[in-house]
């Protein structure tokens, strides 16, 4: 499990990386060339796509996600623990949801291709599948710790 943590990780500086790399391509050839490259656009929409999904998965894994601490420390001491038991619960059927619309999504989406590069929609919409899984199985790990 710990080399599919760091590969994810990589992928997320990877794909941060190339998003800051083509939008400034884009800038410049806007400023600079003055003929905007037509293809920046959908390169950066489809790495950040991929970039949230893959993003939340370390976050539920780090858990940094937002979580109503303010709201759980409000309870009375032996209602506490069994509230952020419930956390990680709640993101399993979070990611489940997200996991299955997302196949769906990505389903449809194989009809179809973008605008300018003509890449596969669906390969797009294949960040929700994964990232949900991913956010699921992580919420898992913590519920056995």
């Amino acid at each position: 499990m710990r080399l599919l943590d760091r590969a994810v990780e990589g992928l997320c500086i990877a794909l941060l990386a190339l998003i800051s790399a083509d939008l400034l391509a884009g800038i410049f050839s806007r400023y600079v060339l003055e003929r905007t490259f037509v293809w920046y656009d959908e390169v950066a929409r489809a790495g950040f796509m991929w970039l949230v999904f893959l993003g939340a998965a370390v976050a539920v894994r780090r858990g940094a996600h937002f979580g109503l601490h303010v709201f759980v420390e409000l309870l009375p001491p032996p209602l506490k623990r069994p509230a952020l038991a419930l956390t990680p619960l709640v993101i399993v059927v979070f990611a489940a949801a997200i996991t299955w619309l997302g196949w769906l999504l990505m389903r449809h989406g194989a009809t179809q291709t973008t605008a300018v590069m003509g890449m596969p929609v669906s390969w797009i919409y294949a960040a929700l599948p994964v990232g949900g899984a991913l956010m699921g199985i992580n919420a898992l790990r913590a519920l056995k710790a």
